[in-house]
C-alpha cells in the first residue's frame, strides 16, 4: 500500500520550486529543440500563470527529445504540452479544476485544436487513493501517469513523481519527487547521462537542485558512501575552466528563482557554498583539520568566493586560505 505523503508539513514555502523544474527543463530541452516557457500568459489580459509549456516544432517527438521526456509526457501526439506542477501541494480538486482552466485558456488565446495541446498535473507528493478514484483516476499502463475516465477532467493528466519508474528518461523530472530515496536515486541516475557532455549551467544546476532538497530534507551535506560518489563525479565532470567561473553561474542560475531575501535562506546558500569548498580542498589537499573547517564555515560570503576562485590554481592549502592555518596543527 502507498502511504501518502500529502501531509507533511510544508517547509519550503519560499523556494519557488516550478521555477526551478523549469530552469532545469529550459537547460535540458532547448538543447534538443523543444521550447521551455513558464510563467505563460494563459489570457491576453490576465497575470502570467506559474504554469510551464513545453513546445515542439516537428510532427512527433524525436528519440534525442524522448531522452529527456517523463512517462506521460513523451507519449503524448499534442504539440503543446502544459504542466501546472504541485510542489508543496499534493492532488486537490481545486488543482485539477486550476489545471484544466489553465489548459483551456491557453487553447483559446492560441486558437489551438483540441488535440494539439495536452495539459499535465505534475504532482511531488503522493495523494490519498479515494480522491483519484472520486476523480476518476486510473493508472495507465505506465507507473505514475494517471488519467481520468470523467467529462472534462479527461484532458488533464496526472504525473505523480514518486510513482514513475527508475529509467533515465524520468530522471530529470524524478529530481523533484517528495521522497529522498526516489529524488536521490534520480540525481544518481542523471549522473549516468554523462554529466560531463552538458553545460556548465545543467551541471551547476544539479549540484545547486542537490542543495536544496538535502536543505528541504533537513539533512546534512555530508552524504552516506553513495551519496559522495556521486558528488564527488560531479565535482570531476567540471573542467578547469568550468570552477572558474562557477560562482557567476550559480549567481545567475539563482536569480529570480529563489526568494534570497531572507536571512535564513542567505545563511542556507552560504553553508552549502562552504561545505562544497570543503570537499574541494580536501580532494586537492588531503584531510583538513577541524580549525580549517571551523574557519571555512565561518567565513562570510565574499571570502568564499575568493577562497573558490583560488581553489584550482593553488599549489597549497597555505595559497588559499593563507598562513594562518599550520598553526592549529
Amino acid at each position: 500500500m502507498t502511504i501518502p505523503d500529502d501531509a507533511r508539513e510544508d517547509q519550503t514555502s519560499k523556494t519557488l520550486w516550478h521555477r526551478i523544474l523549469g530552469q532545469v527543463l529550459q537547460e535540458s530541452l532547448t538543447r534538443v529543440g523543444i521550447l521551455v516557457q513558464t510563467e505563460v500568459e494563459v489570457v491576453s489580459e490576465s497575470p502570467k500563470a506559474d504554469i510551464i509549456l513545453l513546445r515542439r516544432e516537428g510532427v512527433v517527438w524525436t528519440d534525442e527529445q524522448k531522452v529527456w521526456l517523463a512517462d506521460g509526457v513523451r507519449d503524448t501526439t499534442a504539440s503543446h504540452v502544459l504542466i501546472e506542477f504541485k510542489f508543496s501541494e499534493s492532488l486537490t480538486d481545486d488543482a485539477v479544476e486550476q489545471t484544466f482552466v489553465y489548459g483551456y485558456l491557453y487553447r483559446k488565446k492560441q486558437k489551438l485544436r483540441r488535440e494539439e495541446l495536452q495539459s499535465f498535473l505534475l504532482v511531488a507528493k503522493t495523494p490519498n487513493t479515494d480522491i483519484l478514484a472520486r476523480l476518476g483516476y486510473e493508472q495507465t499502463e505506465q507507473p505514475g501517469v494517471w488519467r481520468s475516465s470523467l467529462p472534462l477532467i479527461e484532458s488533464v493528466g496526472v504525473i505523480l513523481l514518486n510513482q514513475l519508474t527508475d529509467e533515465p528518461h524520468n530522471a530529470v523530472w524524478k529530481c523533484f519527487a517528495s521522497r529522498e530515496k526516489e529524488w536521490q536515486k534520480a540525481l544518481v541516475s542523471l549522473d549516468r547521462y554523462g554529466l560531463s557532455t552538458l553545460s556548465l549551467k545543467f551541471k551547476w544546476m544539479t549540484l545547486e537542485l542537490w542543495r536544496l532538497r538535502m536543505k528541504e530534507a533537513n539533512e546534512e551535506l555530508d552524504l552516506a558512501e553513495s551519496g559522495r560518489q556521486w558528488f564527488d563525479s560531479i565535482m570531476e565532470s567540471f573542467s578547469r575552466e568550468e570552477f572558474l567561473k562557477i560562482n557567476r553561474v550559480g549567481e545567475i542560475w539563482r536569480e529570480g528563482v529563489l526568494d534570497g531575501e531572507k536571512t535564513g535562506e542567505k545563511t542556507g546558500e552560504k553553508t552549502g557554498e562552504a561545505k562544497i569548498l570543503v570537499r574541494q580542498l580536501t580532494r586537492r589537499f588531503g584531510e583538513l583539520s577541524s580549525w580549517v573547517r571551523e574557519t571555512i564555515m565561518a567565513a562570510d560570503q565574499a571570502t568564499l568566493e575568493k577562497w573558490s576562485d583560488l581553489v584550482l590554481e593553488a599549489r597549497s592549502l597555505e595559497e588559499v586560505i593563507g598562513p594562518n592555518w599550520r598553526d592549529s596543527h
